[in-house]
Formats: structure tokens, C-alpha cells, sequence
């Protein structure tokens, strides 16, 4: 305790010397002086580069303003006063409250940094809030342009498929009006040509049997012209028989052969009229004619 003591008075000391107030001491064979400085030049004129000029004036020190010599101790020892215990506590509590202060300075010190760490912290967080709003802004906005892009490309996509669709349409209109114009024209082709070959038909076959009555007419009248002749001899009658014969099986296959040839071209005819309405009915079924 003595030396924790000795210590604490030992700080007191160097403390209240340090306190003192420095006296500046004067040799005691010298004398002192007043000075007093006189400018020279104008009071307003300007200072020149190289200095100012001055003179300094000394006269000898007025004797209210000397002052004693500090007196020291020729050994210079230094008094030491005893403090008391109560002295003593009353220093260790001043130290005690500023250890305090300057703990508490200290604390007040870490809790600005700390606050300032925490301004900065939330700066920067506000900071990257808003660096976050402004670019889900920034994206929301390039997809809601690039939806309306999105959009606009299949609405014309879209019109340029219904414009497509609308010519494929004319198209086939067209196509089917051309269809049935051959059609229709095919078919009057086909009447025309029917009608024509009837009629050339009903020509041969009027034809045909006006020669075949003048060829009976004809046999007639040579039978008439044998009969009346009377004298003839059984050979010429055979041979007049043949003749007649031959020309009769003749006319015959070319009757038949005819015949023929007309019924195949009018079968040919209800072939291509069952077909024509079997392409119009649109089913696979025969329709007779």
C-alpha cells in the first residue's frame, strides 16, 4: 500500500510541475532592456520581396517592470509534502473517474465508428435496393417490349397466314369454276359429238337400205327377166343363185359388223356418262345410265 502511495504522490508532483508557469531569469550581472521596433516607410505601402526594413531602439528596463529572480536551492533539492490518506483516495477516485471518462470517451468513440459503419452499411443497402428496383425495372420493361414485339409478330403473322389462306381460297374457286366450265364445255363437246355421230349413223343406215332395196329391187327384176327369158339353162340359174347368195351374206356381215361397231360405241358412251356421274356424285357407287 506504501508504494502504490509513493507511486500515486510521485504522478501528483510531476503533474503540478507541469502545471507551473515557465518564468524566464535574468543573469544577475547583466542588465535588462526595453526594446522598441520602429517600421519604416508608409503604413500602407506594400512589403517588397526581399523583407521589410525596421530599427530596433533598446533602452534600459523600467524598474516596475523588473520582476525577481526565481531563487533556487543550491542543491537543488525539491520539498516533498506528505499526503494524506484521504488525499490520497481523493486522487485515486479523480483517476478512477478519468480512466472512466476516458473509457467512456473511448465508447462514445466505438459507437460513432460503429454508427458510422452502420450509415455506411445502410447506404450501401439502400444503394443496392435501388440498384435492384431500377434493374427489375429495366427488366420488366425489356419483357414487357419484347411480349409487344412478341405479339405484334404473330398478329402479322397471323395476317399474312389469313391473307394466305383467302388467295389458297380464290384459288380454288378458281380452279373449281375452271373445272366445271371444261367440264360443262366437255360435255356439250361430247353431246355435239354424239349427236353428230347419230346423225351420221342414221345417214349410213338410210343409206344401207336404200341400196338394199335396190339391190332386192334389182334381184327382182332380174328374176322377172330370167323368168320371162324361159329358155335359160339350169347353170346360169345356179350361178345366178350363187351370185344372189353370196351378195345376201355379204350385205349380212356388213349389216352385223356394223351393228356391232354401233353397239360397243354406244357402250363406250354409257361407260363415260356412269363415269362423269360418279365423279359429280363424289361416292363409289355405279348409277346406270
Amino acid at each position: 500500500m506504501s508504494a502504490v502511495c509513493n507511486w500515486f504522490s510521485f504522478l501528483c508532483m510531476r503533474e503540478q510541475q507541469k502545471k507551473k508557469t515557465v518564468q524566464h531569469r535574468i543573469h544577475p550581472n547583466r542588465q535588462a532592456y526595453d526594446a522598441i521596433v520602429v517600421w519604416k516607410g508608409k503604413e500602407n505601402q506594400k512589403a517588397k520581396q526581399g523583407g521589410i526594413s525596421f530599427d530596433v531602439i533598446l533602452k534600459p528596463a523600467a524598474a516596475e517592470t523588473m520582476k525577481p529572480p526565481i531563487q533556487f536551492s543550491p542543491h537543488g533539492e525539491v520539498k516533498r509534502r506528505e499526503l494524506s490518506q484521504e488525499q490520497i483516495e481523493n486522487k485515486l477516485k479523480r483517476a478512477e473517474e478519468r480512466r472512466s471518462l476516458i473509457e467512456q470517451e473511448k465508447l462514445e468513440q466505438l459507437a460513432k465508428e460503429r454508427q458510422k459503419v452502420i450509415e455506411v452499411v445502410t447506404k450501401a443497402q439502400s444503394a443496392s435496393e435501388q440498384f435492384s428496383k431500377k434493374t427489375k425495372e429495366k427488366l420488366r420493361r425489356s419483357m414487357e417490349i419484347r411480349q409487344e414485339n412478341r405479339e405484334s409478330q404473330i398478329r402479322a403473322l397471323q395476317d399474312r397466314l389469313r391473307e394466305h389462306s383467302m388467295k389458297v381460297q380464290e384459288v380454288q374457286r378458281a380452279g373449281e369454276d375452271m373445272v366445271r366450265s371444261f367440264e360443262a364445255k366437255s360435255e356439250m363437246k361430247l353431246s355435239q359429238k354424239m349427236e353428230a355421230y347419230e346423225e351420221n349413223r342414221q345417214s349410213q343406215l338410210k343409206c344401207m337400205l336404200a341400196k338394199l332395196q335396190e339391190h332386192a329391187y334389182h334381184i327382182n327384176e332380174v328374176c322377172q327377166a330370167s323368168e320371162n327369158r324361159g329358155a335359160q339353162t339350169e347353170e346360169l340359174q345356179e350361178q345366178l343363185v350363187l351370185k344372189m347368195e353370196t351378195a345376201l351374206r355379204n350385205r349380212e356381215d356388213q349389216l352385223k359388223a356394223l351393228q356391232e361397231r354401233l353397239a360397243e360405241h354406244e357402250n363406250r358412251v354409257k361407260e363415260v356418262q356412269r363415269k362423269k356421274q360418279i365423279s359429280e356424285s363424289g361416292d363409289g357407287t355405279d348409277v346406270s345410265a
